[in-house]
């Protein structure tokens, strides 16, 4: 028999079956923690059951999630969308009017930056047709063809013109999820009942279990480009508010964590707004955007009907309707699918560290395995298993159960280390040399090549931030999630590689910072567009980020440092950095309460509490974080070039027209002053593509 099947881990387990990162079925709400709580594989033998798991038989009623009639529609179209149509086939449809349907198209379901560029003319060519019929009848052209008649149709004998020149501007193509939406269920299986257990310690409707099939199709994996993850797709800055975010461990991949902290979330969302509709669509828009929504429009209904507003688009009006969907056909497995395997559950134990504890020392004391700690406790992040970072002090360890938790604790107990190790950086200046910063800091040459991804001949560039390993880490070779290497000459020419380490390029300077202004805003005249410029070609295991304080001088007796606002920041992160109150740095820097902070702004921070080393160590690790979670998730294929136009915002252009995070779109254009842009500047993006997740 297996080693991992006598320590309680079963072989076919999902946790034992995933190389790169584990985002595993684990139990990790603190009142649940010290039972034994039996979960089921997301990819292990199937129990027998056919039956969604009804260990807990309390539902919610439709009094709590009612199907307004008004969004019937809409909550049909998401039921197809989830049960007959696969991720090779695309619904075009009317946005505002989801009960249009006017055709099914076939698409290329692989992951490839090839199937993208298909896809997108694919479903450019039929808009264009579609909007070419629509725009006809709007000028009152009689229906002639087949297909204009079924248009026609489509909006019943009352139709005005209007009705299809507005609709011409509302063609969308949403792909089919049907496999993914059976995957979940299955995977679902694993945690259900303990969610349902939580839901109903914080007095919650209980069939908000299934909200992650609408999030996530409980993927424990999941991660999407702009930073949400886990099951319950938190964003950093708002899993922050329930849990801990951080280099060393990231509780939104904890299925039961993130779910105590979605219940609470969600039950906060309900008390403010008093209707579940209400607070469901909060889960996706925000509260504060949800509040305002309902003082301008009051209802429901209304808010879905009228309400406009820069970021209330389609994901936030359809949010809710999709859960009543996924719902519908959560509780109905078999009426849409057949008969439904679920899952079998795996035992552990939880223990508190009470240390800083090595995971290599742990293995080898308890003899589990690094695989079996990295499946059952998925919050840990890599840096823990490659010898970077310790287990941290406090942590609830989750182990399968080799031995009872007293004598386990014995056996830690002289593992245990004072404090975490440090996370180092260099930032490259000029007449740097590989050499001369592995000599400096007192690493091997290789180590600092490997860490940090480097060509065999050591080529480093000013502004990049280059990782100091640390003693006994585990240094593998960076595999690089950019696919189509060559590419890279569309960001710059070849610069020279001598043979040996060389000194910085210095044409790679970076310019020094402009004054401070606000992001892109729309440009009233187009400027003739510029050629591409020469720049540092993209390693995206580096951090290229300014992380480093400018300057520091003593106001008082209050040691005071000046930075500049790099993507992703805010002022809530340096108060958390610097364990200080927000308005300590807003008084600083006499910024008004609520004002928000620009891309390359230079402020003020005080360093009294932390110091330099430290502040900048936590900024480190805050990037380097966000970098190597995109990148285990995604892989950069080929780069293309964007012209600016009119109108254009950096945040429309990431969200709606490039579909990547700003720190990608910043480290492609290293230099670039984004709160400078212009119409016709010309901009380097990554086309990016989703990993497999096995």
């Amino acid at each position: 028999m297996n080693s991992s099947r006598r320590r309680g881990l079963h072989l076919n387990h999902p946790l034992t079956q995933i190389p790169t990162q584990i985002f595993a079925h684990i139990l990790a709400v603190c009142f649940l923690a010290v039972f034994c709580i039996f979960f089921v594989s997301a990819s292990g033998s199937p129990a027998k059951a056919t039956t969604p798991p009804a260990a807990i038989n309390q539902g919610a009623t439709n009094t709590d999630f009612p199907i307004y009639p008004s969004i019937k529609p809409n909550v049909e179209f998401w039921v197809d969308i989830f049960t007959k149509y696969s991720k090779s086939q695309g619904v075009m449809h009317d946005t505002h009017h989801l009960g249009i349907v006017y055709e099914i198209v076939n698409l290329d379901a692989s992951r490839t930056a090839r199937a993208n560029r298909k896809n997108k003319r694919t479903k450019k060519a039929v808009t264009k047709d579609y909007q070419t019929i629509l725009l006809k009848l709007a000028a009152g052209a009689p229906a002639v063809s087949n297909k204009e008649k079924r248009v026609t149709a489509l909006f019943g004998p009352k139709a005005k013109p209007s009705d299809f020149k507005n609709a011409a501007y509302r063609i969308r193509c949403q792909t089919g999820l049907k496999d993914e939406f059976k995957a979940g269920l299955i995977r679902s299986g694993a945690v259900i009942d303990a969610f349902k257990k939580t839901f109903i310690s914080h007095g919650l409707p209980v069939d908000l279990v299934y909200l992650p099939c609408v999030e996530s199709s409980y993927n424990f994996k999941a991660y999407s480009k702009f930073g949400a993850a886990g099951i319950w797709q938190f964003t950093h800055g708002t899993g922050r508010q329930y849990m801990n975010i951080n280099y060393v461990v990231d509780e939104r991949r904890d299925p039961y964590i993130s779910t105590d902290a979605a219940a609470r979330l969600l039950k906060k969302n309900y008390a403010a707004l008093g209707e579940w509709s209400l607070a469901m669509t909060a889960y996706n828009h925000g509260l504060a955007g949800m509040m305002r929504a309902k003082k301008a429009k009051g209802s429901y209904e209304n808010i879905v009907r009228s309400y406009r507003s820069r970021s209330f688009k389609f994901a936030s009006r359809n949010f809710y309707s999709e859960f009543l969907a996924a719902r519908i056909v959560a509780k109905n497995p078999e009426k849409y699918f057949g008969p439904i395997k679920y899952h079998t559950p795996a035992v552990f134990q939880t223990i508190k560290i009470k240390g800083y504890l090595p995971v290599k020392d742990l293995s080898d004391q308890l003899q589990v395995s690094i695989s079996d700690i990295k499946a059952l406790n998925p919050s840990l992040r890599s840096p823990v298993f490659n010898g970077q970072k310790y287990i941290p002090k406090g942590f609830l360890l989750r182990l399968p159960q080799v031995t009872g938790i007293p004598e386990a604790q014995k056996k830690l107990a002289a593992l245990y280390r004072d404090k975490q190790n440090p996370s180092r950086f260099h930032r490259v200046q000029k007449g740097d040399t590989a050499g001369s910063i592995a000599r400096t800091n007192s690493v091997r040459l290789q180590d600092l090549i490997l860490a940090n991804g480097l060509n065999r001949r050591a080529t480093i560039y000013i502004g990049q931030n280059l990782r100091i390993p640390v003693k006994d880490e585990i240094i593998l070779a960076q595999k690089s999630p950019v696919k189509n290497i060559t590419q890279a000459k569309k960001i710059s020419k070849s610069l020279p590689e001598p043979m040996e380490p060389s000194p910085v390029a210095a044409s790679a300077e970076l310019p020094e910072p402009d004054e401070p202004k606000p992001i892109i805003e729309p440009e009233t005249s187009i400027k003739p567009a510029e050629p591409i410029a020469d720049a540092t070609p993209v390693n995206v295991n580096i951090v290229t980020s300014d992380l480093k304080v400018l300057e520091t001088h003593m106001d008082g007796k209050s040691l005071v440092g000046t930075i500049t606002v790099e993507a992703e920041e805010t002022l809530g992160h340096y108060a958390d950095w610097l364990k200080i109150p927000t308005q300590k740095i807003r008084t600083l820097n006499r910024f008004k309460y609520g004002a928000p902070i620009s891309i390359d702004q230079t402020i003020k921070i005080p360093l009294n509490k932390t110091g330099v080393q430290k502040f900048e160590e936590q900024r480190y690790e805050f990037h380097k974080e966000i970098e190597e979670d995109f990148f285990e998730s995604f892989t950069a294929q080929e780069v293309e070039t964007y012209v600016v136009k009119n109108g254009d915002t950096i945040w429309s252009l990431c969200l709606s027209e490039l579909e990547i995070p700003f720190w990608l779109l910043k480290k492609y254009n290293p230099g670039l002053k984004f709160s400078a842009l212009f119409a016709g500047q010309r901009l380097n993006y990554p086309v990016i593509v989703s990993q497999k997740m096995d």
